[in-house]
């Protein structure tokens, strides 16, 4: 068996002497355009998960397929698992992606990356390709430079991660004996700042509630009806604008005695992080005299990884175009809730549609429903395996690793981390602030790609040298 110190070594050299290679092929799968939302072709993230599939079977990795289940969107899995005794690294990443919004906002075609000033603009190459490509490209340097990994890996590759993981349940339960791993790795998070590296331990859940507000059987003539008939519209509008109190807190009776309290180890984490609101709110592509407005009593980081929020993600009556002087029959809307430890998102889902449903204005029909939920996750970011983390994030670097939360959610982990008995989960992305993952021009930092990649072949080599963790 070769040295490996020199097989870390020659990883590296090869990486660095390949990465062009590897970023045409990130380039090519971000060609296709996998949105795996309704409406669009799922023939496309079928597509993308061949196209994945056939990339794992390039660099050496064994036992790849495309794995099925019945009107599902394809995950793709694939092993390499030739150390026995070594530790079994779980690397999860997804390869569909957001729809692209408005087209007219891009500075170039969502589906045609492109090279501008360090960084590579397109849909899915941060979210989530490049972060699948961080690991493809690290498993690739190993095998095709010494011939072996350092440790045992397993591929999945998801394909309905950006709508809410909605299948998991049927997945886990048709494949869960090829999953067993002793440690997960994820892809799809963010770096606390450019060239700054970040290890992820807090995400957020989110519950999702359709609400629909009925006024008329039909439109009628604004100018005839218009005063004493209510507007939908801004019912609905009200009904939402009273979710909110004037301290910036969730007015929805119930929905705070659910909220854990943070720990004192953990708001030590939080507060030792550097923050700049002008930094912050450059980033998030806030206009000029434009304010924060969060929670009262709570700084932006605990807001964004402790507390619930609520936002609404889209609303329909009529769209201006073609429209009339009318008052619309109805209104819709569509709300995420985000939810924090210990909050159970059905319930949180309830508590919401209770306060929209209670005494409709004006006799109103006001309906609303919970149109899904995806866990909150945390851990304890302490251990040999975060250790390990951490010393192959500053090798990739050059910079101390971040300990962070996310406000977003990943459906996957807790299912998976649970399946598993409590396997360290270990989350470690491409994405920096700038990256505008969702959002029209997504990017990825190409350097920061470059240190991501090696990060990854430092930590096969890391954690094949801890001590395999006891699990209940």
């Amino acid at each position: 068996m070769a040295d490996t110190n020199s097989n870390l070594a020659a990883a590296l050299k090869h990486l660095d002497k390949n990465f062009d290679d590897f970023k045409r092929t990130l380039i090519e799968l971000s060609r296709i355009p996998s949105i795996s939302a309704e409406g669009f072709p799922a023939e496309e993230v079928r597509r993308s998960a061949e196209a994945m599939a056939g990339v794992l079977r390039s660099i050496g990795i064994e036992n790849v397929q495309v794995l099925e289940i019945p009107g599902v969107h394809p995950y793709v899995y694939g092993d390499w698992l030739r150390r026995p005794g070594a530790p079994t690294i779980l690397l999860y990443g997804h390869h569909d992606v957001q729809p692209a919004g408005r087209p007219e906002k891009w500075k170039s075609p969502a589906f045609e990356p492109v090279e501008r000033g360090g960084r590579l603009y397109g849909r899915g190459t941060a979210d989530d390709k490049g972060g699948c490509m961080a690991h493809i490209a690290a498993v690739a340097s190993y095998l095709q430079s010494g011939g072996e990994l350092p440790c045992n890996v397993k591929f999945v590759i998801e394909g309905e991660e950006e709508i809410g993981s909605e299948n998991l349940g049927k997945f886990l339960a048709k494949y869960k004996s090829m999953l067993a791993a002793d440690y997960i790795v994820l892809s799809d998070t963010s770096n606390f700042d450019t060239g700054i590296p970040a290890l992820t331990y807090q995400l957020r859940g989110i519950c999702q509630v359709d609400v629909e507000v009925e006024v008329l059987d039909h439109p009628v003539h604004s100018g005839m009806w218009g005063g004493p008939v209510p507007d939908p519209v801004q019912v609905l509008s009200a009904l939402i604008a009273d979710l909110r109190r004037k301290d910036g807190s969730l007015d929805i009776p119930g929905l705070y005695k659910d909220v854990a309290k943070t720990g004192k180890k953990q708001l030590q984490r939080i507060r030792k992080l550097p923050f700049d609101e002008k930094k912050f709110k450059k980033e998030g592509g806030l206009l000029k005299g434009v304010k924060l407005w969060g929670e009262k009593g709570y700084s932006v980081y605990e807001q964004l990884w402790t507390r619930p929020s609520l936002t609404v993600i889209a609303m329909e009556s009529h769209p201006i175009q073609g429209s009339s002087n009318q008052i619309v029959d109805s209104a819709r809307a569509r709300l995420s809730l985000r939810t924090v430890p210990d909050m159970d998102g059905a319930k949180a889902g309830a508590q919401l549609v209770k306060k929209l449903t209670k005494n409709p204005p004006h006799g109103v029909k006001v309906t609303a429903k919970v149109n899904g939920t995806t866990p909150w996750w945390t851990t304890d970011p302490d251990g040999p395996a975060f250790d390990a983390a951490r010393r192959a994030l500053k090798a990739g670097f050059g910079k101390e690793t971040a300990m962070i939360g996310a406000g977003g959610s990943i459906g996957f982990v807790q299912p998976f981390a649970d399946l598993l008995g409590g396997a360290p989960c270990l989350l470690m992305g491409v994405e920096d602030p700038l990256c505008n993952a969702h959002s029209e021009n997504e990017s990825l930092h190409l350097g920061d790609l470059m240190k991501c990649m090696k990060s990854a072949v430092h930590l096969y080599d890391e954690l094949s040298r801890v001590p395999l963790p006891r699990r209940r």
